[in-house]
């Protein structure tokens, strides 16, 4: 389930960063920019993310223009099996627990607004569902550029993004721990910890505090966070099954706390 779930229990504020939903850079119509003119084409039209993301789901959108108008929305994901989001109970149920909303309620909503609005860029994200919203304005405003034109063949979208999962409060020693997640193609291709000071100094820059972590647990922040990252990422992204560092146990338990964090914000 995508960002702002709670899982970070009491002690991790969730902090966001997308580096982009690898928007396509397509010229709009005044109808797509604006308050929509009515200048669509007839016909109807599909839109969808070239991944599947980190719990197996593929966003997309379809449309259908009639008298030049947006009149029908259909916004959801689809998995391997061919099965809806929006249908899967277990999902809805377990979302609506954590974020008050989930696929079944806001994906009718984001319709309603596209409908409402006749562009991508007055589309109302739903509150909870934060990402979704951004996957659906993004999946619009693609689309309705090419239905400006009539032209209906599917829209295909990239998507590499990355969240980052940041601790609420700095520690006794004064370092606030975050780990960054990246997908690329639905995939975590990287995993960065990290540890800064009230000043933003990083950590695995502190060349004189590693020195000391070394002499006096065997391994530093900055082998310890590699070990870390390696060893999530040879276990199929499981943080469960992440190796404790020798000599680093609570930096091991700051990483799986954080990392699962960071995979639950790509709902």
């Amino acid at each position: 389930m995508k960002k702002a779930m709670s899982v970070v229990l009491t002690l991790i504020m969730v902090a966001f960063i997308a580096t982009g939903c690898g928007k396509t850079k397509t010229q709009q119509s005044d109808s797509t920019s604006g308050g929509g003119t009515g200048a669509y084409q007839d016909g109807k039209y599909k839109a969808s993310f070239d991944f599947i993301d980190g719990h197996g789901w593929k966003p997309f959108l379809e449309v259908e223009v009639k008298d030049k108008k947006v009149v029908k929305v259909n916004f959801d994901y689809v998995n391997p099996d061919g099965q809806l989001k929006t249908k899967d109970e277990a999902y809805n149920k377990a979302m609506k627990a954590q974020n008050g909303t989930n696929p079944a309620e806001y994906s009718p909503k984001l319709d309603a607004s596209l409908v409402k609005a006749q562009n991508g860029e007055g589309v109302q994200a739903v509150s909870g569902a934060t990402s979704s919203s951004n996957n659906f304005k993004a999946l619009a405003t693609a689309l309705l550029a090419k239905a400006a034109k009539g032209d209906t063949s599917e829209t295909i979208l990239p998507m590499n993004d990355t969240y980052t999962a940041i601790e609420k409060d700095f520690d006794s020693h004064g370092w606030k721990a975050q780990v960054s997640v990246t997908y690329e193609n639905g995939k975590i291709t990287k995993v960065i910890y990290e540890e800064l000071d009230k000043n933003g100094k990083k950590k695995s820059e502190d060349t004189q505090y590693n020195s000391q972590m070394k002499a006096q647990s065997g391994t530093s922040m900055v082998e310890a966070a590699k070990k870390l990252a390696d060893s999530f990422l040879a276990n199929n992204n499981d943080p469960n099954k992440v190796d404790t560092v020798t000599g680093a146990t609570e930096t091991t338990a700051k990483f799986k706390t954080l990392v699962q964090a960071a995979m639950a914000m790509r709902k």
